[in-house]
């Protein structure tokens, strides 16, 4: 077991035995200066606001517990303290400490739970007024005509409430002075990490809710037939004792009517009532009575005893009652120290690793090894299958990023080699026009700083770092089809003929069709759509006045080749043509903004006059 853990566990321990020594020394202290109040609660109420309702609940327990040594009663009052813990843990969670203004919902809860520890003091002490700290209390208000039970609730709803406003407030002011260091070190304890951080939401019922409602019933049908299996036998028990009981009273009045006169057999039967209440009466020299609860010896005289019903009933549900709470606050205190112990064990590190996967970087070497660490750096030290498993993913996401790694280097090799393969292609084509050297690699540039622009001035939705890796490596294939067309018009050094620029139009449906027919073969890529669009629409103007193949218009024309063609066109006028010189940067500049809206899309000429210094730099270095 790893040192974070085991100074949890320690923590988590030094924790419960404070709160036990706080609980200890208030609860003395108002028995010392004989004051109307308990106050053997707020080290559960601290422990609990600060560690979450589980140990806040062994201590409750405990405490009561413990008290019992000297005041057996006390003992039985353990379930009331649990639950207590449980109220203040919750309340906890969703900021009741947080402010003091937050306090008075809490106190309400804690009043409420006045209610069932009166009824237990009732039971306990059969029906009869409770003897505690209230007991003046509540013989006063039995005395101005309340029935005893109401006046029990009443006088402990009185003293619950300075005795809980005391507890609460001394408990918040203990955990407003707590340095915030000891605070978060309970944070998973307490189940603050959880909830506090939304990477441990996936939606679904977690496993630690699951397993806390499969124990707590668990836990509630093992008190209920213990309660049941307990009544069932105490019930008979009793019944043997009153017969026997009975059997041993029939004995001494039938030696006694041997002995003695009627007045003094009398007498003798008073005096055993009174001594023994379980007896209801005692007859002799009568018939047999007809009764389940009738015990009757026939010898010279029948001498019948019938034992109180009642007081077997009474003793019943007092076993009853003392049975369900012991056993109810033992088994819950267990079942939360299991619940405690599964979450710091299993649940809160299945938790942790799930919320570090969820969220692990694959997209960049430098994100996964900085999930690789963040996994690597979980306090995994379980000592159990959890552990092993931590490893486990650890290894396997060390050989993921392995392959991640690799494959990415294979990736960015088959990348390297096919963007060879087409500028080598693209050169092809510009060996067999004579006139334009360099415009494979130039457009593609000026493209690129096209669609940066508009991706940075947010004109374009489509546009991400992807579309702008995209139309850098499809701009080279712009004039594939130019392969296609006969040298004789593609090098010729005057003006084309209508005839021959029809055919040279062509080349846009042959590029079009040469990468459809590529597509067919290697299948379908993003550069490869693109650098269709590119092909067969670059020529197209924004108006539809003059374009071709198809006279496209506005958004019909796709972006890509909206893009392609402002820079064709401008590599096209700063370049030396056989029928014309190279135009210069100004000019060029002023002729591109002169056909925006009509030749060209205005959005894409803004973006492309923005990055004037970038292209008058390139023009220099070519």
């Amino acid at each position: 077991m790893g040192n974070l853990v085991i100074k949890r566990y320690l923590g988590l321990c030094g924790l419960i035995a404070f709160g036990l020594i706080f609980n200890r020394i208030f609860a003395e202290l108002t028995l010392h200066f004989h004051l109307p109040l308990y106050l053997d609660s707020i080290g559960t109420i601290f422990v609990a606001a600060l560690g979450g309702f589980c140990p806040g609940a062994i201590v409750g327990f405990l405490t009561n517990f413990i008290g019992g040594i000297v005041d057996s009663s006390t003992f039985y009052y353990g379930t009331i303290n649990f639950l207590i813990a449980v109220c203040t843990g919750i309340a906890a969670r969703f900021g009741a400490f947080e402010s003091i203004r937050r306090l008075p919902i809490l106190l309400l809860f804690l009043m409420i739970l006045s209610i069932p520890g009166s009824l237990f003091s009732y039971f306990l002490y059969h029906f009869e007024i409770a003897e505690n700290v209230v007991s003046p209390i509540t013989q006063d208000l039995h005395s101005r005509g309340l029935p005893i039970v109401l006046a029990q609730i009443l006088a402990d709803y009185l003293t619950e409430v300075p005795d809980k406003t005391i507890s609460v407030l001394v408990a918040y002011t203990l955990y407003q002075l707590t340095p915030k260091k000891i605070f978060h070190f309970f944070d998973m304890s307490s189940g603050r990490i959880i909830l506090g951080n939304p990477k441990f939401h996936s939606g679904k019922e977690s496993l630690r809710h699951q397993v806390s409602v499969f124990l707590a019933f668990a836990c509630l049908a093992s008190v209920f037939v213990a309660t049941a299996v307990g009544y069932k036998i105490f019930t008979e028990t009793k019944q043997q004792e009153f017969t026997l009981l009975s059997h041993s009273v029939n004995h001494l009045i039938s030696d006694a009517i041997q002995k003695t006169d009627s007045a003094s057999v009398e007498k003798y039967i008073a005096e055993l009532e009174e001594k023994y209440p379980q007896i209801a009466a005692v007859t002799w020299n009568r018939p047999p009575m007809e009764n389940s609860s009738v015990v009757c010896d026939e010898g010279a005289f029948t001498v019948c005893t019938r034992f109180s019903s009642e007081a077997i009933q009474s003793e019943v549900i007092l076993f009853c009652t003392k049975i369900f709470s012991t056993l109810s606050g033992l088994l819950l205190c267990i079942v939360f120290a299991a619940i405690l112990f599964a979450n710091q064990r299993v649940v809160y590190p299945i938790q942790e690793i799930t919320a570090e996967m969820e969220n692990f970087e694959y997209d960049s070497k430098v994100g996964r090894k900085k999930s690789i660490a963040s996994i690597c750096a979980l306090p995994m030290q379980t000592g159990n299958e959890i552990e092993n498993l931590h490893k486990s993913i650890i290894k396997a996401v060390e050989e993921i990023d392995h392959y991640i790694t690799k494959s990415k280097e294979q990736s960015d090799l088959i990348a390297a080699l096919q963007m060879n393969i087409i500028t080598t292609l693209s050169n092809l084509v510009e060996t067999r026009d004579e006139t334009t050297g360099g415009h494979v690699q130039r457009t593609a540039n000026y493209a690129k700083i096209i669609a940066r622009q508009l991706q940075k001035d947010g004109v374009e939705k489509e546009i991400d770092d992807k579309f702008v890796d995209t139309i850098y490596v499809a701009a080279p294939l712009h004039d594939i089809g130019k392969i296609r067309v006969s040298d004789m018009i593609l090098n010729k050094p005057g003006k084309l003929t209508v005839e021959e620029f029809d055919q040279m139009k062509l080349h846009s449906v042959f590029g079009r069709d040469m990468l459809a027919a590529a597509s067919k073969n290697l299948g379908d890529s993003d550069y490869l759509q693109m650098a269709k669009e590119i092909a067969y629409s670059h020529h197209e103007w924004w108006d539809g006045s003059r374009g071709y193949p198809e006279k496209l218009k506005g958004k019909e024309i796709p972006l890509s080749a909206r893009i392609m063609a402002v820079a064709d066109v401008f590599d096209a006028l700063v370049s030396v043509r056989p029928y014309k010189n190279a135009f210069s940067l100004n000019e060029a500049m002023k002729i591109i903004a002169g056909e925006s809206g009509t030749h060209f899309d205005p959005d894409v000429v803004n973006a492309f006059l923005k990055n004037r210094p970038l292209i008058e730099r390139m023009l220099k270095r070519s």
